[in-house]
């Protein structure tokens, strides 16, 4: 267990300088090579009013300190940032009016979702708005009233494999290994049809980096991916949000917390199928019970209130730590538990 740490500064600056690459000069790929899940849920109540609460995990049977400084970036301009997106948003997508078809939808009176598409049904649009709304929902119940500053989504379905790697390609991006790919500097992302399913998800999968960076601001990559890959495919279920938890087969272990939190220069490298699913494991514990997901509403409400402020693994462990102090062990009898058979 992870309990006293060195302060490493020189992977620190590491760090920091990832952030601002990831952020500001490169795009995040998709998930596509994960494994398969089983179909392995967890409840949140959805209650008008009510805080957000896990009523129920439905995990199969087992088969057989002190508070340390964030570290502070650069400041940077978020105002000037969205102001420069909404600029290049306009030139990428404008140029699209003639080739597709443009649907506009409105969340509360401060999100505003555009999607451009050829020939995605209205149905399938309809399930896309209504997966976001659960999620921007959710996004209140963690955030509070961060969660409602303005915000646009821009989101344009490619009929097939041809025309997505051809777009994307168009702004530098290799587009060999995903399947969806968000843009920050535009604020634009590019999503591959398959089928109805798989383009909602990947949809939403994309949209929730644009939210995060939106509404939360700078994010480990670890939180930004484990978020999008668990709640790309929630639902709603009566008065209650549903996920899919189930611990995905791997030949390798997620990582420890610490050493996820550590990982930040890392992604990129030929481990990127245990990181995104170290990322993806350890949010799915986080939602499975009232006092984890206690966890999640605590790291976002820090991660947030600067959205210039990249938090130190030293801190993020530290937050995770006061709010439950067994998490380590929770989460290593939670997942082997849930693990499935090979």
């Amino acid at each position: 267990m992870a309990n006293n740490h060195n302060r490493r500064p020189f992977y620190v600056l590491l760090v920091v300088l990832a952030m601002f690459t990831a952020y500001f000069g490169e795009q995040w790929l998709g998930d596509n090579a994960l494994p398969e899940s089983t179909d392995v849920q967890s409840m949140v109540n959805l209650e008008q009013g009510q805080q957000l609460s896990i009523i129920k995990d439905t995990l199969s049977p087992p088969s057989s300190s002190e508070s340390h400084q964030p570290i502070q970036q650069v400041q940077c301009d978020m105002a000037g940032f969205v102001a420069r997106q909404a600029a290049a948003s306009r030139q990428h997508l404008d140029s699209l009016a003639e080739e597709f078809s443009k649907v506009q939808h409105v969340f509360g009176s401060h999100s505003q979702l555009t999607v451009y598409h050829k020939n995605i049904t209205t149905e399938t649009i309809d399930m896309l708005i209504e997966r976001l709304a659960l999620v921007h929902h959710l996004y209140g119940q963690l955030l509070g009233e961060r969660a409602y500053k303005s915000m646009q989504l821009n989101l344009v379905i490619l009929s097939n494999r041809a025309e997505y790697e051809d777009y994307t390609s168009r702004f530098g991006f290799d587009p060999r290994a995903s399947q969806g790919v968000f843009f920050h500097g535009s604020n634009s992302a590019f999503i591959e049809y398959k089928n109805d399913e798989q383009v909602i998800a990947t949809a939403v999968h994309e949209a929730i980096h644009a939210m995060n960076l939106r509404l939360i601001g700078l994010t480990p990559r670890w939180l930004n991916e484990g978020m999008a890959q668990l709640f790309e495919g929630v639902s709603r279920h009566g008065d209650t949000l549903t996920f899919n938890v189930a611990p995905r087969t791997q030949q390798k272990p997620p990582y420890d917390i610490y050493a996820l939190l550590e990982s930040e220069s890392q992604w990129g490298s030929v481990d990127m199928g245990r990181l995104y699913y170290s990322g993806w494991s350890w949010l799915s514990y986080i939602v499975s019970n009232d006092s984890t997901m206690a966890m999640l509403a605590h790291l976002l409400g820090r991660e947030s209130t600067n959205p210039c402020d990249v938090l130190g693994s030293d801190e993020s462990y530290d937050i995770l730590q006061r709010t439950a102090t067994t998490f380590e062990q929770d989460f290593h009898d939670w997942f082997y538990a849930a693990k499935p058979e090979r």
